[in-house]
């Protein structure tokens, strides 16, 4: 919730993305679990949003080298920020999902980065007053699949269109349950 509320305040500033507040947010992340971690490259903080200083892998899949971190986000802000007070509709959507996949794939972070992507993500919905979107626990498999997908074939709509399917997921369940919210109700002496 403490995440919300910081981006919240960024958002009713129209504050921009930049690589400050990507530190934050992953420190805010990580702020309980994380910790000072040693490489033979130097030591970085997870719970203060250091960016990591070793090679990071998971599966079979190796993230760039964190030399390039820096330099892959500011490509990635000043993509974002030129489009993000140019973006209507379901532009928006589309932006929120580029920033998660792009950010979510530099992984300049330790830990937390999956967390992170995600908060940033909503932080674009926010900044347009648009409803957040949830990325279903259920789903998880297939939010991975299309993250690899994505990579694998170079087409970011594969990514794109799996945010749009949660989001209207997110939609059905919320209309479901405010259909139901009235039902059956009675009072009780």
């Amino acid at each position: 919730m403490q995440h919300f509320c910081f981006l919240k305040r960024l958002q009713s500033r129209k504050q921009k993305i930049s690589i400050e507040l990507l530190q934050q947010v992953a420190g805010l992340v990580m702020k309980n679990t994380g910790g000072v971690v040693n490489t033979m490259s130097g030591t970085f903080d997870t719970s203060l949003g250091d960016f990591r200083k070793a090679q990071v892998y998971v599966d079979r899949k190796y993230f760039p080298d964190f030399s390039k971190v820096e330099g892959l986000l500011i490509t990635l802000i000043d993509h974002v920020n030129q489009r993000l007070d140019n973006v209507y509709d379901h532009e928006i959507l589309k932006l929120s999902a580029d920033l998660h996949y792009n950010l979510v794939n530099i992984h300049p972070f330790g830990d937390g980065n999956g967390r992170t992507s995600r908060l940033m993500m909503n932080y674009i919905q926010m900044y347009h007053q648009e409803p957040f979107i949830k990325i279903f626990t259920e789903d998880r498999a297939d939010y991975i699949e299309a993250l690899n997908r994505t990579e694998e074939l170079e087409d970011i709509s594969i990514f794109r269109d799996f945010i749009c399917r949660q989001q209207i997921k997110f939609y059905k369940a919320e209309i479901k349950k405010f259909k139901r919210k009235d039902k059956g109700f009675s009072l009780l002496f």
